[in-house]
């Protein structure tokens, strides 16, 4: 659900989403970025999320991360899983048979291994599965340096070439490509012939021109009702202090809901459980004036590899002791 929408020089708009990961360890890192444990779930809002995002013919979506990329034994990122084929087609694959259905452009594999072979070089998951069985003809994407990484992690390669002609499954990728090209867009556009000293040499007159576009664009605002210039101190989007810009915080998805019930809001505690005396303090005094004081604690932003957890993940130890001495407050 954390996918980026981009839309570089493939003249095209592309989404590394959605994310179909079955939930099966629940120290999974990524568990955030998935619906849920449901398979069913999982396909279903796939498939939504995929037509939505090609509806217009200009978007491409990529089904992730194919397949079963949160079975290993540790729930942590990059390690070896054994699964059974029972367990393969009728948790893991659902979602991913729904998805190219709904014909999904194309598809990212993940990190781990599966029953001693990289997904990224597993010719029975990315051959006979995913081409052969779900008929999928779209572009296949590696994960980050997936390729690279079966040289310089999983020691199944010698080098980066010969990590290129293990993973050589994808031996019609002009074809695939083209079809992603072909489907995101409807636009008839000239071919590019342009070699890297002809990009370097137009750098600078499209900087140029880039910045004539930014001026001239200027006005195509319409000040009506003299709305501009703005009074000093006028809050607005890019004034915001969420970190989610334009997202629902705790408290503004509350205000609208409460009815007559008057809504007190204090920040009184950091993600990381530091918080000063004063403003715990603060906190308590006014939670012994409302009748339902709610503490608001969460977990800072962290994925892949480089955070794996080792037990159920609880709260910072600092914001714990805040909840204490808060509760204490009656």
């Amino acid at each position: 659900m954390g996918g980026v929408l981009f839309g570089q020089q493939i003249n095209g708009r592309a989404s590394f989403n959605p994310d179909l990961v079955y939930l099966a360890h629940p120290l999974w890192v990524r568990t955030f970025e998935a619906f849920g444990e449901d398979t069913y779930l999982n396909s279903v809002l796939g498939d939504a999320i995929i037509r939505g995002l090609e509806s217009d013919n200009y978007t491409a979506a990529c089904m992730k991360h194919w397949i079963a990329y949160m079975k290993t034994p540790s729930g942590h990122d990059k390690e070896a899983a054994q699964l059974s084929d029972y367990d393969l087609l009728n948790y893991f694959l659902p979602p991913f048979k729904a998805a190219a259905e709904a014909r999904a452009i194309s598809t990212m594999e993940n990190y781990i291994s599966i029953n001693g072979i990289s997904t990224i070089a597993n010719g029975k998951l990315m051959n006979a599965l995913l081409r052969d069985g779900l008929g999928d003809d779209g572009m296949v994407v590696s994960d980050y340096a997936e390729i690279e990484q079966l040289a310089d992690f999983r020691r199944t390669a010698r080098n980066y070439a010969d990590a290129i002609h293990v993973a050589g499954h994808e031996l019609v990728s002009g074809r695939h490509q083209l079809r992603q090209r072909h489907e995101v867009t409807t636009e008839p556009e000239p071919a590019i012939s342009a070699t890297p000293e002809d990009v370097c040499a137009a750098r600078g007159e499209d900087e140029a021109e880039d910045g004539s576009l930014a001026r001239e664009s200027i006005v195509l605002l319409q000040n009506n009702g003299s709305t501009l210039p703005l009074p000093e101190g006028t809050p607005g989007y890019t004034d915001e202090d969420a970190h989610l810009k334009n997202g629902i915080t705790v408290k503004s998805g509350i205000e609208p809901i409460v009815g007559d019930y008057r809504v007190s809001f204090f920040n009184g505690l950091n993600p990381n459980g530091s918080y000063p005396e004063s403003d715990l303090s603060v906190a308590k005094e006014i939670a012994s004036t409302v009748e339902y004081p709610i503490a608001v604690i969460g977990e800072g932003p962290y994925a892949e590899k480089p955070v794996d957890i080792e037990d159920v993940p609880t709260p910072p130890a600092g914001q714990v002791e805040y909840i204490k001495d808060f509760a204490s407050a009656g």
